[in-house]
């Protein structure tokens, strides 16, 4: 229903929707349409006494140019943001992926530890399947929209790697090029 009533209204502003989540798209110069779609959802939200979180809406103003208009939903003027989440990537203004970098290398070095505190009783085989099933799909999600191409970057994401498999048993003294190869030989 959120859906056909957002597919309804907005008819001047490009946007996406994502289960009830919606994102208006458009350049600065059309920001009297901008609002005028916010306002028109708003009110037929509204009309069908469906609440929007206004204290979770907020405004990504892009590019260097950009005047940085304020938007208004039910009056209130929405928070300006440096930088959001959108499903599971951080997009900051400048668009380098830095930030979801570190949190993306955060979050894995946690699992890993976790991983290796728990684990540390069981065979390679099972470290490495677990390695594979629990911290490198937190380093590899999306990766289409974020890839690293700083060398600082890919080391960052590196390290993580690096440090499983020097952790590994039989391994902490090989050289990393070898011990990857031999992590991952069956």
């Amino acid at each position: 229903m959120y859906i056909d009533i957002c597919i309804n209204v907005i008819s001047q502003t490009d946007f996406g929707l994502f289960a009830d989540d919606t994102k208006f798209l458009g350049e600065a110069s059309a920001s009297s349409q901008i609002q005028n779609d916010l306002d028109a959802l708003t009110e037929k939200l509204e009309e069908w006494q469906l609440s929007s979180n206004i204290a979770k809406c907020s405004v990504v103003h892009l590019g260097r140019q950009n005047p940085m208009y304020s938007y208004k939903m039910k009056g209130i003027d929405l928070t300006k943001s440096t930088c959001e989440k959108d499903l599971g990537v951080i997009l900051s203004l400048d668009l380098k992926p830095e930030k979801h970098i570190g949190l993306v290398v955060r979050k894995a070095s946690n699992t890993l530890w976790l991983l290796t505190h728990s684990l540390r009783h069981l065979d390679i085989h099972s470290k490495i399947s677990a390695y594979t099933s629990y911290v490198r799909p937190q380093l590899e999600y999306a990766t289409v929209i974020w890839s690293p191409y700083l060398k600082k970057d890919i080391d960052r994401i590196e390290r993580v790697q690096k440090r499983f498999v020097k952790g590994l048993e039989g391994f902490r003294n090989l050289p990393y090029d070898e011990a990857l190869k031999k992590a991952h030989s069956p």
